[in-house]
């Protein structure tokens, strides 16, 4: 048997005395309290210095904090307290088991600088136990004279107390003794002693490495004295241990302490400390050894431990020579040793042996901090032509009224004057600062992909809807995967052949799928979930739950039924962030780290552009407002058709962008309409609503597309240039965007984080399915206008042919409209080819602004922009039949049917909402009916009125 786990025989209880970040991501440490038994950990600042000074784990954390004003004493406190929060829930479950033994503890020592000062030992140690928040979080406190009143008040105030720096037998009774009458504090105030733990860490190869040279130059002088100082040679420090033992026993009996432990009082264990073995001479397992005994622990180096575990002989020993023990010590003055003034000595010398790493540490943090406020945005440049000196006003007025601090402090007034718009808009201001959050959440996100990568999965499937999925896309189809991530494949739509493209191209054994719905009851998602679940359920049965991870919000239903099937984790988002505000959290984030992406470098950037925004004091200029307020005032102008040009590479961004956009300004029959995807044309193809967005990096060079845009800035047309560095820039941009659409929409005088017009759709889609579940099938819809080709036109215009179909339809169209085609298709590349060339021909004819979009996806984004916005779109919508359709496991209906239920849904919204649309049915070849319709359009003659 594994040694470490043999320990476990005797009652004595392992503790690592090491904590790093990497070891809490990587799995080391979970893998120790799995298989190898490891019951606790403590740690000092001498080994944060090694963690945090001696390595690039917690780079980006300082960046992050040093770009939030953080003070070096903060940084060093956030990062630490992160680390142990996360140990703490590593050994959780370890803590809540019934055979713990007052195990599963993680040790977070006060400041080194506080070693003599009790009422600041006394403070730091409430306000550690307080930020760390977790029921098994240690304090350690230094057993100095000073510190044995700061052990007494913790102990009465509840709090878990691991007493450090112990040499000597006598103040060793001392620690004892506060502990004991800490307890007896609360008995008198009328609190409880249960779930109070404490430790004594005796310190113990120190004692030899100071005692054994004099004991050896005695030795070395030979006769009587030096024959005993030869037998007490490496025997002082394991024999003070012997006799501590002895007073622990003797202590912790009789009616004092047994009126404590009827009250639920546990003993202060003995912890040994110290037990690394510094002298090449003695056996590496000196102290480990020799001092397995009942109700004790030992707290060791990670190289010590792994010693044990090859090598290691457990065995109760801690008693064994107990009469040589007490005769070492008693004869040590013989020698004129006196242990007293030596271990006080020794108290002194580690109290600084951690004052000098402290300050190294402090001192790296410093540097570190210095150079992360250096760092500057990606650069935008806004060639805004005749605009420029309306927006400049406009920038005037917004300082005068000290616009950046009230949007700061989630000031409502800045957008709209009702009261329950207000109220609506500061439900959902998180995502202001939610990235500070998500940075203390980094190393438990990537160690659960660590986890996740360790079990063996070998694909992630993210299924999701609007905001829950849009961030992963750009994560996936930007980055090239991690060194360390899996393929991420992303599930937003219900057409059923794109699921079974996803059953079919995954090994669903192997396969972690995400379920991401913030409201828990997004349709889509849960059928999604549904339908993989039973897929997994029929290889694993009652295991399938390890494959699934569910992101929420908190209270959500779906948090309950994630729970009862047995998902493998839920992460809990944030009530207060909107879907379309969230890339910068668990919905983000987590799949990222799962593609192996850093996430704490994607945050560093995210908070760099809110320290340029405002978020940390004032600033000259602000790259959020600035752009925002550039945009809300063209819009006002005309200039509503948001139009983003960027490299092949970038191509992902426009369906983030479209939805944060559209979701956002377009209500109220007002707003900015996104335009992605849209081939950069010469000046004449365009009207004048644009405005043109161009996000590229800085080292490709992608020359086309800047030669277009300046030809359109010298035609008038305003533009706007933003600069990447690299990908990871994506972290700033998502912040930038955000703030300058929420800034937009102030122009506006419009709420940005409300949807009022998205429920129309879903509830003729929900009329719509109770039918189906009433009568078994949709309801039969109107008679087409036209039917050529097995293709079918249904429209309010009328026409003999589908070309006159088409060409009346578009005779509709006015100068500053929109062409809108609704795909609820099959994404490939072909029928994107296809839908391009649609566009590309009204844009040519027209001059009008192009959108494409696939359903039930856009639903979640632009979908509110169409029924709210501005009554100035021609929508085109395109459906298909299923032949090879997929059922939904436990309803009445199939993937296809729910799809074509979307889409009749969405077309009787659009028509409540008296907008234009043109509905074409492609039967079963959507591929082939799409070139049908384009050769008909082909021969249409289109025209603006």
């Amino acid at each position: 048997m594994n040694p470490l786990v043999a320990i476990r025989e005797f009652n004595q209880s392992i503790w690592l005395d090491f904590i790093r970040r990497k070891i809490l991501i990587n799995g080391e440490l979970k893998r120790r309290i799995d298989h190898e038994a490891l019951r606790g950990v403590t740690s000092n600042p001498a080994i944060f210095e090694k963690a945090i000074g001696g390595s690039d784990d917690y780079d980006g954390a300082i960046k992050s904090l040093a770009l939030q004003n953080k003070t070096t004493d903060e940084i060093y406190t956030e990062m630490v307290i992160a680390d142990i929060q996360h140990a703490c829930d590593l050994f959780r479950p370890l803590y809540d088991s019934h055979d713990n033994s007052s195990d599963g503890y993680v040790s977070l020592e006060v400041s080194p600088t506080l070693v003599n000062d009790t009422e600041g030992t006394i403070e730091e140690g409430m306000r550690f136990w307080k930020a760390v928040d977790r029921p098994n979080v240690m304090i350690k406190v230094p057993a100095t004279l000073e510190g044995l009143p700061a052990i007494r008040r913790l102990i009465a105030e509840g709090i878990n107390v691991n007493v450090t720096l112990i040499f000597g037998l006598e103040r060793y009774r001392l620690v004892a003794e506060a502990y004991i009458s800490g307890l007896e504090d609360r008995v008198k105030a009328g609190l409880p002693l249960d779930n109070i733990d404490s430790v004594a860490s005796f310190f113990l190869s120190r004692i030899d490495v100071l005692i054994d040279p004099m004991l050896e130059k005695i030795a070395a002088e030979g006769g009587e004295k030096g024959e005993l100082a030869q037998s007490m040679v490496g025997e002082v420090a394991l024999s003070s241990a012997k006799q501590a033992y002895q007073i622990y026993k003797e202590i912790f009996q009789g009616p004092r302490w047994e009126a404590l432990q009827a009250k639920g009082a546990d003993t202060q264990r003995l912890l040994w400390a110290s037990t690394g073995n510094k002298n090449p001479k003695y056996d590496d397992l000196k102290y480990i050894e020799n001092l397995i005994g009942p109700n004790t622990v030992n707290t060791v180096p990670t190289e010590t431990l792994d010693i044990f575990r090859e090598k290691g002989q457990p065995a109760n020993r801690l008693e064994d020579g107990l009469d040589k023990a007490a005769d070492v010590l008693r004869r040590l003055p013989e020698l004129g040793i006196n242990l007293e003034e030596q271990t006080q000595a020794l108290e002194e010398d580690g109290a600084k042996k951690f004052k000098e790493p402290f300050a190294k540490l402090m001192d790296s943090i410093e540097k570190k901090r210095v150079e992360a406020l250096k760092l500057t945005t990606a650069p935008a440049e806004l060639a805004l032509g005749k605009y420029q000196a309306d927006v400049d006003a406009k920038v005037k007025e917004f300082k005068s009224k000290n616009f950046t601090v009230g949007f700061w402090n989630k000031q409502a007034d800045l957008w709209v004057q009702d009261a329950e718009g207000q109220e609506s808009i500061r439900s959902f201001m998180g995502w202001l600062r939610v990235a500070e959050t998500m940075v203390a959440a980094v190393p438990a996100i990537e160690q659960f992909a660590q986890e996740v990568k360790d079990a063996g999965f070998k694909h992630v499937v993210v299924m999701g809807m609007g905001g829950s999925t849009m961030a992963p896309i750009v994560f996936k189809e930007s980055f090239e995967q991690g060194a360390n991530g899996l393929p991420v494949s992303v599930l937003d739509t219900t057409d059923p052949t794109t699921v079974r493209q996803i059953e079919e191209s995954v090994p669903l054994a192997d396969t972690l799928f995400i379920v991401a719905s913030k409201s828990g009851t997004t349709a889509e998602p849960l059928a999604f979930g549904d339908y993989f679940y039973d897929k997994v359920k029929q290889i694993k049965g009652d295991k399938a739950g390890e494959n699934f991870v569910a992101i929420t919000d908190p209270g959500s239903k779906f948090v309950t039924s994630a729970t009862a099937q047995g998902y493998r984790h839920i992460f809990l988002n944030f009530a207060e962030v909107g879907g379309r505000f969230s890339a910068l959290t668990y919905f983000g984030l987590v799949p990222a780290a799962m593609y192996g992406l850093s996430t704490g470098e994607i945050l560093g950037r995210a908070i760099l552009m809110m320290r340029a925004c405002g978020a940390y004091g004032n600033v000259e200029q602000n790259p959020g407002v600035e752009l925002g307020v550039a945009l809300g005032v063209l819009a006002k102008q005309g200039r509503d058709k948001l139009t983003l040009i960027v490299p092949e590479s970038l191509s992902s961004f426009g369906l983030w962008l479209e939805q944060l956009t559209a979701e956002s300004t377009g209500k109220q029959g007002t707003g900015i309409m996104p335009i992605a995807g849209e081939p950069v044309r010469e000046p004449a193809l365009y009207g004048n609503d644009r405005v043109f967005v161009y996000v590229g990096y800085q080292n490709e060079a992608d020359e086309a597309n800047k030669q277009a845009l300046q030809a359109l800035e010298q035609a008038g047309h305003p533009v706007v240039r933003i600069t990447l560095e690299d990908a990871y820039d994506f972290g700033q941009e998502f912040f930038r965007w955000e703030v300058a659409i929420a800034v937009a929409s102030a122009v506006l005088e419009i709420n940005p984080f409300d949807q009022p017009n998205v429920q129309a759709a879903k509830t003729a889609t929900d009329a719509l399915m109770k039918v189906v579940e009433e009568q078994g099938s949709l309801p039969e819809g109107d008679a087409p206008v036209v039917t050529e080709n097995d293709v079918a036109y249904y429209t309010a215009v009328s026409g003999a042919t589908a070309t006159e179909v088409l060409q009346a339809f578009f005779d509709q169209a006015q100068p500053g409209n929109f062409l809108c085609l609704q795909a609820y298709l099959t994404e490939t590349p072909s029928l994107n080819k296809s839908l391009d060339q649609f566009r590309t021909q009204v844009q040519e004819q027209l001059h009008i602004a192009t959108a494409s979009g696939y359903g039930p996806r856009f639903l979640h984004s632009t979908g509110q922009y169409h029924k709210g916005g501005p009554n100035n779109g021609l929508f085109v919508q395109f459906t298909k039949n299923h032949p090879q359709d997929l059922q939904l496991p436990g309803r009445s209906y199939t993937f296809g049917t729910f799809q074509n239920a979307q889409a009749a849904g969405d077309l009787k919204a659009l028509h409540d909402y008296d907008r234009r649309t043109l509905h074409i049915h492609l039967g079963d070849d959507a591929e082939q009916g799409l070139q049908t319709v384009l050769a008909a359009l082909q021969a249409a003659t289109l025209r603006v009125n």
